[in-house]
């Protein structure tokens, strides 16, 4: 990004069509309204095929402009609302503020200028704004915002961590959120004494604290800024933090209530309540959503997880979300068993290895029969394929497939041939 016609070539643009843009991007936007969790709304500026993909095109060239900093977590690959959470675990004392109207803060004005402070020629860095600004500021909905507002952010970034550092905190930032964390009292962090736990209004805070936020341009939401202490329930970008990863039991307690109101009302009278809250688009994809966004963060074999997905799939059977198996379901079918003249004997599937058992098991049969003990009458066949003399272990193979479910359940198992845990072999 040397010049102007060097960008302009490398997005295949003419300087006929960005001057286009410049002037008439407006128009180049679709705006709509997503409902928010706190009943508000939330404008959305989608820009068209043609931008959008001149947009994208962008984000490598200012990918390599920009070095993300450790606290930062939004827009980043590889982290997520989930590793902003885990960076204050067990913290006994957090507090959360929130910037107000984070993309509308930035003006293109500040795009401009952290691109030409960053070495961008300033032609290019003009150009640039053309095509990711709109109506002065970043439009919330198009690709490149994210990046250039973690760009804008930096000396925020910088001026915060030195800010914990000094007090002795954790601080972490995902896009307008702010959290702050500390194991001892966050007395430094506010102007007299430590509020009670709770929403705190901004004139309590730190003077030096609102002092950085506001030489960078950004603006303290009063209704989001939140204390919690020890005794209190400790929150980070909507998951608990006190003693557990986890999400909030009500987040839970919506997504069932959601389902219930399918099973006992049908499809059609939940689809209106759905609309009567303000949602717009397909039910099933909200709610498969959620589903997958609390299954991100417990896990799919979790029980909760695995009971809101299996009453999902009875209620949207087209489109049904795998269910992972358990551990003990995982244990269950890859336990075998094989009978001989002595009795019957064990076996185990190991993954990465196969069948296994001890070698009295089978005695000295090269070939035998074996069975799950739920399914006695369903029997496969299978052969000695390695024998070992010192640990008196055998490994055999199937002479016939198992069917689907049998072979996932027991590629899922998980255990060494010869480690140090209990020898089951």
């Amino acid at each position: 990004m040397q010049s102007k016609s060097s960008l302009v070539a490398y997005l295949s643009l003419t300087e006929a069509e960005l001057k286009k843009i410049r002037w008439f991007r407006r128009g180049m936007y679709h705006y709509f309204e997503l409902a928010k969790g706190n009943g508000k709304r939330r404008r959305i500026m989608a820009p068209d095929a043609r931008l959008k993909h001149l947009q994208r095109a962008l984000l490598p060239l200012m990918e390599n402009l920009y070095r993300v900093r450790n606290p930062v977590h939004g827009f980043v690959r590889d982290k997520s609302v989930k590793t902003n959470a885990a960076a204050h675990l067990r913290r006994r004392n957090l507090l959360n503020i929130d910037l107000k109207d984070f993309f509308g803060a930035i003006t293109e004005n500040r795009v401009v200028g952290v691109l030409e402070a960053i070495g961008v020629p300033g032609d290019v860095a003009a150009a640039i704004g053309y095509l990711c600004c709109c109506e002065g500021s970043l439009p919330q909905g198009a690709p490149s915002s994210p990046l250039l507002s973690n760009m804008v952010c930096f000396r925020l970034d910088r001026e915060l961590m030195r800010y914990a550092k000094e007090h002795r905190c954790i601080y972490t930032r995902y896009a307008d959120d702010i959290t702050l964390s500390s194991h001892q009292p966050m007395a430094s962090a506010f102007d007299g004494p430590i509020p009670p736990a709770g929403t705190v209004q901004s004139e309590l805070l730190d003077p030096e604290l609102r002092g950085i936020i506001g030489s960078n341009g950004f603006e303290l939401n009063p209704d989001k800024i939140h204390y919690a202490d020890r005794n209190s329930r400790r929150m980070v970008t909507g998951l608990k933090v006190n003693e557990l990863l986890n999400v909030d039991r009500r987040f839970v307690r919506n997504l069932r209530a959601m389902l219930h109101s399918i099973e006992i009302k049908g499809h059609a009278d939940a689809k209106a309540r759905f609309a009567s809250l303000g949602h717009s688009g397909s039910m099933s994809a909200h709610i498969r959503g959620k589903i997958e966004w609390l299954a991100s963060i417990k896990g799919t074999s979790d029980p909760v997880v695995r009971g809101i997905i299996l009453r999902y799939n009875a209620c949207f059977p087209g489109k049904a979300i795998a269910v992972s198996p358990t551990d003990e379901e995982r244990q269950d079918r890859a336990t075998w068993i094989t009978e001989n003249k002595n009795g019957q004997g064990s076996l185990f599937f190991l993954k990465g290895v196969g069948l296994v058992t001890a070698a009295h098991c089978v005695a000295d049969l090269l070939n035998l029969e074996i069975f799950h003990p739920s399914k006695h009458a369903n029997r496969f066949g299978a052969t000695v394929t390695k024998y070992d003399k010192d640990r008196r272990r055998l490994r055999l193979g199937l002479k016939r497939v198992l069917d689907p479910i049998e072979a996932e359940m027991c590629a899922c198992l998980t255990a060494p041939l010869f480690g140090t845990g209990p020898r089951i072999l």
